[in-house]
């Protein structure tokens, strides 16, 4: 399995082309809507799966692609089955419990135990910039141990979510990793759309990959 993040620019079709050349798989991404769906993809797929966040696949030929940009990318691998799977999670994929739905789904097609799967949460905005209204954080009270009110602003840890989400899924604690790294503080490295604020014409984003060796 490789996990990587990696930076793009949308217009820049041709170097995300070579990027994944020496890979020598087919690439598919998720043409994302912050919800919760989950495709099954294979070698036959079309190369943008559309109105969906998550990609499941058991194929060896293919790399899953999402593109971030202080969202989530959550990736999932069970060794045993020899399956994966890629997420975006926004606050509002997050609300939806984006990586529960992705745990049935690897359960449901590939017959795969919870306890097995393995799963890392990439660089993504930290709650150290997170910074939300009262009708978000709203969406959020039955997880007040990820709500922290400072200086008159709330602040959501979205990482702490998904973390209690894949618990109760029924994710093993053990197999479960997290990215240290906030998006919006490591500007030397990560864009970030809450610091760079770019317009929809100048919108930089991450490519998070994921593929069976």
């Amino acid at each position: 399995m490789r996990v990587f993040l990696i930076g793009a620019h949308p217009e820049t079709q041709h170097n995300r082309e070579v990027f994944f050349s020496p890979f020598n798989k087919k690439v598919i991404a998720a043409d994302l809507v912050h919800g919760r769906r989950v495709v099954v993809v294979d070698d036959s797929s079309a190369d943008i799966v559309s109105t969906c966040d998550a990609l499941i696949t058991a194929s060896p030929k293919l790399m899953l692609s999402i593109t971030v940009a202080d969202c989530l990318p959550v990736y999932f691998y069970d060794p045993k089955k020899k399956v994966l799977g890629l997420a975006h999670a926004g606050w509002r994929g997050v609300e939806a419990n984006i990586v529960s739905e992705v745990v049935l789904s690897l359960k449901k097609n590939y017959g795969s135990d919870q306890s097995d799967l393995e799963v890392y949460i990439g660089p993504h905005i930290g709650v150290c910039h997170f910074e939300v209204g009262e009708e978000v954080a709203v969406k959020f009270s039955a997880y007040p141990e990820a709500i922290l009110r400072r200086d008159g602003k709330i602040y959501i840890d979205l990482a702490k979510i998904v973390r209690v989400q894949l618990l109760a899924a029924s994710v093993r604690e053990k197999n479960i990793e997290l990215s240290s790294e906030c998006t919006y503080c490591t500007c030397d490295k990560y864009f970030s759309y809450r610091r760079d604020n770019p317009g929809l014409d100048k919108l930089e984003v991450m490519v998070a990959y994921l593929g069976l060796k």
